[in-house]
């Protein structure tokens, strides 16, 4: 019989963070999400996908970057 050698630290550690996380896949695969976040658009990306272009059309539509629209659709401009 042999004695099995205690776990250091970092060994339990990963050992229950491979445990939290199969846990967690487990939940989400039976649709238990936890937390769920939904992002309403803004006023321009409402405006972009009710004409049904990409952003990379609405902003040559405008005359405009990708990026500026970018900008826009997540409210920092």
């Amino acid at each position: 019989m042999t004695v099995a050698e205690p776990k250091d630290d970092e060994s339990r550690c990963a050992e229950d963070l491979g445990t939290k996380l199969l846990r967690t896949v487990r939940e989400m695969k039976a649709g238990q999400a936890a937390h769920v976040t939904r992002i309403e658009p803004n006023e321009v990306a409402q405006a972009r996908m009710s004409v049904g272009l990409s952003q990379a059309e609405f902003a040559a539509a405008l005359h405009i970057s990708k990026r500026t629209l970018q900008e826009w659709e997540q409210g920092r401009r």
